[in-house]
């Protein structure tokens, strides 16, 4: 299945691009639903942390494969 997805497409750049934008996408929903639980008392302020950093990490690894195109 994952060939599948490889074959759409052109270049191998092109498909870390999307991955890296899939991650960001995903690690920003991820963040806005922990600073609401967190604003509701749900989700501690560690949780909510930790994703800032996933969110930093995946900003950094968009802007790398965005030079690299």
């Amino acid at each position: 299945m994952e060939n599948e997805s490889t074959l759409e497409h052109e270049t191998t750049l092109e498909h870390a691009l999307d991955v890296a934008k899939a991650n960001h996408k995903q690690a920003q929903k991820l963040l806005d639903q922990a600073v609401a639980g967190n604003a509701a008392g749900d989700v501690p302020d560690e949780r909510v942390e930790q994703l800032r950093g996933l969110l930093a990490l995946a900003t950094e690894d968009l802007q790398r494969v965005a030079r690299e195109q």
